[in-house]
């Protein structure tokens, strides 16, 4: 009873906004981040353009994007009334999270924006120079902590770059992943990173307050209105450009795919846009439909080519131990752990001669929980790591009796679930750094 209400709630939650015809951006990563500034961008030119759009940003964040994109592509299959932000950050991290979902399970819609990247430190950091900083990361590199988006995103695709530029192997850079720009910029104003690494929109404002100092830009030449020398000036031959996207989900008709972008079409050439793309000193490379397909599928083999010659350069005499979470393994390692304490639950009370209630078909109890794992990564996605969690524990605890429990056992074992959930979710959000849905 339980699991159907929790999974009915779920699922209206995810429908509920679809349903009133209103518009749903998602962005894929926490609020303050690149993603969420183009939603947000996209949501207040729209409403200005079409009064009568009601427009919701819905952010999902976690493993470069792909969570959200996992839940985009399952939940809003068909609806022609969803966008979601995507961006080069993605293309690397569907391959570095080895993601069953990638954006090719999505229908490309245009091409936004591009923007520079900036390595920035503290003003108060002893660097004042990216040649300071490149000199202490050679002889130090553990000592020099990076920070910035996700793992396997453009921030930490540049950093990697600049490790194989200096002659370091990947594996020595000490880069910390964060779910968005804002909890980076907190991180490196609080001295809490060497330096950090985004886009140069997300640290505008703390640059022009001097909080922060620009060390280089990752553009191919100097851009007006930044002070900051590229990093071929500072003899680093290294140049990277991030890029945002919109993505629909998977299952339109051709007429809701042409429909939608020739609405975006409409929306990136008034003067509303452009004046957002001046604001947050964000470039145009407005690029719509089979062009932008096109120039997606290009990039994905590109981003793949350097991803492989980087691992391939990579001869760290010790391998790191690294942990990709994922929308199907965070799922897979929760329902082994959780199994594992359930067991050992039921083996206590068994040798303490608990006693049992009705006993219930072992049938229906292999039932119970095989739908329960089967339905757990969607409802990890939909109602949260806690609640999915906890679920699988108290219906995993009961499988493993064999008998039908008492009021107060399932109670019990779902106030054991939650807590140890909730610890979980604690080590992996503030201990570890991984968002998790």
């Amino acid at each position: 009873m339980l699991l159907r209400g929790t999974l009915v709630l779920a699922l209206i939650a995810t429908t509920t906004a679809s349903a009133n015809g209103q518009l749903i951006i998602t962005a894929p990563a926490a609020p303050g981040g690149g993603w969420d500034q183009t939603a947000r961008v996209l949501q207040r030119v729209l409403a200005e353009i079409e009064p009568a759009t009601s427009v919701q940003v819905d952010n999902i964040p976690g493993a470069a994007g792909t969570i959200g994109l996992a839940r985009f592509v399952q939940s809003e299959r068909g609806n022609p009334h969803a966008l979601l932000v995507t961006g080069l950050v993605m293309v690397s991290g569907v391959i570095t999270n080895a993601s069953p979902v990638s954006l090719s399970d999505a229908t490309p819609i245009a091409r936004l924006t591009g923007e520079t990247e900036v390595i920035v430190v503290p003003s108060a950091s002893p660097h004042q120079t990216l040649t300071d900083l490149l000199d202490a990361f050679k002889r130090d590199p553990g000592g020099v902590s990076w920070g910035g988006g996700s793992a396997g995103g453009t921030d930490d695709l540049l950093v990697r770059l600049l490790a194989e530029q200096v002659g370091l192997p990947a594996s020595r850079v000490n880069y910390i992943a964060f779910s968005g720009g804002g909890a980076a910029l907190a991180a490196v104003l609080s001295g809490q990173l060497t330096a950090a690494v985004s886009g140069y929109g997300e640290f505008a404002g703390q640059i022009a307050a001097g909080q922060l100092r620009p060390l280089a830009i990752s553009a191919a030449a100097r851009v007006p209105g930044i002070n900051a020398p590229t990093l071929r000036e500072a003899g680093v031959a290294l140049d990277l450009a991030n890029w945002r996207a919109i993505v629909a989900p998977p299952g339109l008709s051709d007429a809701e795919r042409d429909a939608l972008i020739a609405r975006v079409t409409r929306m990136a050439g008034s003067t509303a846009w452009q004046q957002a793309l001046t604001l947050n000193g964000w470039d145009d490379l407005f690029l719509p439909g089979a062009d932008f397909r096109q120039f997606l599928l290009a990039e994905q083999a590109r981003v793949e080519a350097v991803l492989r010659r980087l691992a391939a350069a990579d001869t760290a005499p010790s391998a790191r131990f690294t942990m990709a979470v994922t929308p199907t393994t965070m799922p897979n390692a929760t329902v082994a752990v959780f199994g594992l304490l359930a067991a050992a639950l039921v083996v206590s009370r068994r040798r303490n001669r608990a006693p049992i209630a009705v006993a219930a078909s072992n049938s229906s109890s292999a039932a119970i929980l095989g739908v329960t794992l089967l339905v757990q990564p969607l409802l990890m996605l939909t109602a949260g790591f806690i609640i999915a969690s906890t679920i699988t524990f108290v219906v995993t605890a009961n499988t493993w009796r064999g008998v039908l429990p008492a009021r107060a056992t399932v109670a019990r074992d779902a106030a054991i679930g939650v807590t140890f959930a909730a610890i979980i979710y604690l080590v992996f959000t503030s201990g570890l750094g991984v968002v998790l849905p």
